[in-house]
């Protein structure tokens, strides 16, 4: 399986009554640099893809299809997993 993984900062969104709602991190425009690339080479899928100037509209497709703009930690899809043990959290999403 290839991954993809970032950081991001967890920001806390908040009620109207000031109570906190959940947690999300916002997903960043991704890149070649966020990719396992010997991984992704080795996809069924993606591997004619990975050299060629259309991966990054891959990894496009793969954001807008499978996270979105931020992903709510209480919600997350299948193959996403967040650690927020440090200071910002990892996000990691197997393809």
């Amino acid at each position: 399986m290839a991954t993809i993984q970032f950081r991001a900062k967890v920001e806390t969104v908040y009620n109207v009554d000031d109570s906190p709602a959940y947690q999300m991190v916002r997903v960043p425009q991704l890149r070649r640099a966020h990719c396992d690339m010997p991984a992704f080479r080795r996809h069924a899928k993606f591997g004619g893809l990975a050299n060629s100037d259309l991966f990054p509209n891959v990894l496009n497709r793969i954001r807008r299809e499978r996270l979105g703009d931020m992903l709510r930690l209480d919600k997350l899809p299948p193959g996403v997993e967040v650690d927020t043990s440090g200071f910002l959290a990892r996000v990691a999403l197997e393809v």
